[in-house]
């Protein structure tokens, strides 16, 4: 099956991005893959090139799989390149399987295709498009592919689990064929862990910020995914924020290529066949993307990396402000650098309380989608500017070491260093999970106490969060302890 025509962009900000992963705290390994993405980035073109030139599949949707209208895969078509009858034989099957999995309950499933088919018509037109066709295929920094190839080697015979899904869930037939999971945020299995998680963050971020011309912030990763025998992946749009994404290829055993079908901003359907260790960037939330094709071999193995853009593009420069040390500037770079520094699903489910009245930038404006999203998304923008100083202020520069934005901050309203959210978090909290002993420093001469608890008195403390993510050898987890802190684990 044929793949796609991939369009390039220039290559942007690629030094700056190369220094800011060498200042990682993985050292030299990220340092060298850093060098690695840097390659990968600026040969391009030739990796594009050595996928193959290729054409789309000249079919449109409603053949393969049901993705607009069932009514419309339901009929016959002159020019179908399928074997209409078989396919509709098999989505009877595949609703079949899943109704009878989850009876009495089976209309569930029915309920999840009507909403797949309904995002699929309504979510793309709605969406802002980065790139010209919407997706690309290129090869994976090989350093990256080292350390996903070693961690997959050494654990998926014995540490593989079963992947999970919602009661109804269409999206695979999980019912017949099995999805599994091997975790690489788990620091308990070799390779595991931070270190992983941060190698492939940092990869992907550059290489997709250079693709999509936008910065970006981490939305979701999850992963190594395994497909089994006969498994097909629903055509579908990603939820929001899951926006500018990458799927990495890690292992498979197949008989034949099993493509992924992405119906381009063309309109076309383009079915993109995968490699070990080849990457494709797909822009998720406009670009219908699925695996209808039953996986014909007996395991496939995908890491998804998700990403949000946060605000100016790339191609056109970094925005002006009048004043860059006022506090909504301090505070909108100290979020988003936050929300680059989550290090678990509690960080990351922290809800940012300073929300404008307007949709994100991605959506377009006057579209239906944005009319959703203002209808489901509580409007809480902060009218005085002098209120944008609020405890998530605090919290977001302290994660990131931001010690500037905090003496700013304090200076305005100097009880704003010290709130606690709504999961029992301080700033000295998020200054020492990041492991900034300057900013854990300034907050204890500020009165902070060094053995709150999170989560109303149940949760770790200061010492216990910074030994949780960085050991016992960290400078911060040492300061702590010279200063008498204690180690209390969450109850």
């Amino acid at each position: 099956m044929a793949a796609a025509v991939l369009t390039l962009v220039p290559t942007l900000l690629l030094i700056q991005r190369s220094k800011a992963l060498k200042s990682s705290s993985l050292g030299s390994r990220i340092e060298d893959l850093s060098t690695n993405v840097q390659n990968a980035v600026e040969s391009q073109t030739s990796t594009a090139t050595s996928t193959g030139n290729y054409s789309p599949s000249h079919y449109g949707v409603d053949y393969s799989f049901p993705i607009h209208r069932i009514e419309d895969f339901s009929i016959d078509k002159e020019d179908d390149p399928f074997d209409s009858t078989s396919k509709r034989m098999f989505y009877r099957e595949f609703m079949h399987g899943c109704r009878t999995k989850y009876a009495p309950e089976g209309f569930l499933c029915d309920d999840t295709e009507v909403e797949r088919l309904e995002m699929n018509l309504r979510q793309p037109s709605s969406m802002r498009n980065y790139t010209s066709l919407g997706f690309q295929k290129v090869r994976a920094p090989e350093k990256l592919m080292e350390l996903l190839t070693n961690f997959w080697n050494k654990n998926f015979k014995n540490e593989i689990t079963s992947e999970t899904w919602n009661k109804g869930n269409t999206y695979t037939n999980h019912w017949s064929s099995p999805t599994m999971m091997l975790n690489i945020e788990d620091s308990s299995l070799t390779g595991g862990g931070e270190h992983l998680r941060t190698a492939v963050w940092d990869a992907s971020k550059i290489m997709l910020e250079e693709w999509a011309g936008v910065e970006l912030s981490p939305s979701s990763l999850y992963g190594i995914r395994v497909y089994t025998g006969g498994a097909v992946l629903a055509p579908h749009v990603d939820r929001l924020p899951l926006v500018i994404s990458a799927i990495i290829n890690v292992a498979q055993d197949v008989d034949e290529d099993w493509p992924l079908e992405v119906y381009g901003h063309d309109g076309e359907a383009y079915n993109v066949t995968m490699d070990i260790g080849d990457m494709v960037f797909y822009e998720s939330h406009s670009i219908i993307h699925g695996r209808p094709f039953p996986l014909a071999g007996r395991s496939y193995a995908n890491v998804f990396v998700h990403f949000e853009p946060i605000g100016h593009s790339l191609l056109h420069g970094v925005e002006e402000y009048e004043d860059e040390q006022s506090l909504e500037y301090l505070y909108q770079q100290a979020w988003a650098r936050r929300q680059l520094k989550c290090a678990d699903i509690e960080c990351q489910s922290q809800v940012d309380l300073n929300v404008h009245e307007k949709a994100p930038h991605y959506i377009l404006p006057g579209s239906l989608e944005e009319r959703r999203w203002m209808q489901t998304h509580p409007k809480t923008r902060l009218s005085n500017k002098n209120l944008m100083v609020t405890s998530y202020n605090a919290h977001a520069a302290a994660s990131i070491g931001d010690l500037d934005s905090l003496m700013a901050m304090e200076e305005l309203k100097p009880e704003s260093i010290k709130k606690v959210d709504e999961n029992g978090w301080t700033p000295l909290h998020e200054a020492a999970r990041g492991g900034h002993v300057e900013v854990v420093e300034y907050l204890l001469d500020r009165g902070l106490d060094i053995n709150q608890r999170t989560h109303k008195g149940k949760g770790g403390s200061p010492l216990w969060w910074a030994k949780k993510i960085h050991g016992n050898d960290h400078p911060v987890v040492k300061y702590l302890k010279e200063k008498g802190a204690k180690n209390l684990k969450p109850e």
